[in-house]
């Protein structure tokens, strides 16, 4: 990855690497995820720009639990939903936002990543990455339902993720195999929402340039 990489090519990247390292059957997988993911939204009502967002609070790698209405007190939030630092896709993903993170804080925003894994798996990511910027660990991904993102990998998956090493449940620390359809919000001082994407491909994400045009 470059410095100017954008997040969508850098995730080009990481799906060809993966089926040159494990063949071309391993597309399979990916076409299962996106497809719960995309039957999950096609039932449930997405949030909408000027809605206001769900309120939290979590424990992060801060050290501190985090309060989503007490951090719009100080700044405008820049809230990522990402599966876990087991996903590939979502490991690059976060990469590319440290990059961008200097610009965020130039518009006077934080920056959060959300994902229902353990505390202690998302701080052990993110010494490993390099991050600077706070990562939430959702337990039961209770936000992530909150803000109707849940979704449950289907059991083919599941089994493929299984036999490559990868254990969702005890990542999440529940034993659930639920995760959240990867997703970004901006989020006024007024708590309201000033930008939503939320799709079910999680090979595809929302550039930080567009983010940034925002803020």
């Amino acid at each position: 990855m470059t410095s100017e990489q954008t997040i969508n090519s850098a995730l080009r990247e990481t799906e060809k690497e993966i089926v040159q390292r494990l063949g071309n059957a391993i597309k399979a997988l990916f076409d299962q995820q996106v497809d719960a993911a995309a039957r999950r939204l096609s039932n449930i009502s997405k949030i909408q720009l000027g809605a206001m967002a769900p309120d939290f609070l979590l424990p992060s790698t801060s050290g501190n639990s985090l309060s989503l209405s007490e951090e719009l007190k100080k700044h405008r939030v820049v809230l990522t939903f990402y599966r876990g630092s087991w996903c590939n896709f979502c490991n690059t993903a976060l990469r590319i936002w440290q990059r961008n993170l200097s610009k965020v804080h130039a518009k006077k925003a934080t920056l959060w990543a959300i994902a229902p894994e353990k505390l202690e798996s998302a701080l052990e990511f993110q010494q490993a990455a390099g991050l600077k910027y706070t990562l939430l660990s959702d337990h039961e991904n209770k936000v992530a339902e909150a803000y109707n993102l849940v979704f449950e990998l289907p059991q083919d998956a599941r089994e493929t993720l299984e036999k490559l090493g990868t254990d969702v449940g005890s990542y999440n620390g529940t034993g659930d195999w639920s995760v959240p359809i990867t997703a970004t919000y901006v989020i006024g001082q007024d708590g309201r929402i000033l930008l939503a994407d939320c799709g079910p491909d999680y090979r595809q994400r929302m550039e930080p340039e567009a983010v940034l045009s925002v803020l």
